[in-house]
């Protein structure tokens, strides 16, 4: 985790850090998932920091990638 003189950011990191990778632009609060596996979405986003905290309490599930066809069958047919 990189060094940060933003308290709030400061405690983000140390409270989720584990899990999260948390930095802050100017107008948001990012959050990527430090385990490539995980079952929740792999980045939060938000603008508001109270909406950003609850997502890292209860993050939304991974949306999950559509079976793919098997080779003999055609998305057309």
């Amino acid at each position: 985790m990189s060094k940060t003189t933003n308290p709030l950011l400061r405690l983000l990191r140390e409270t989720y850090g584990e899990a999260w990778n948390i930095r802050r632009s100017e107008t948001m609060w990012i959050a990527s998932t430090r385990d490539p596996d995980s079952e929740y979405a792999p980045t939060l986003i938000e603008t508001d920091v109270e909406r950003f905290v609850a997502q890292l309490e209860d993050p939304p599930a991974r949306v999950h990638a559509l079976p793919t066809l098997p080779e003999d069958r055609s998305l057309l047919t």
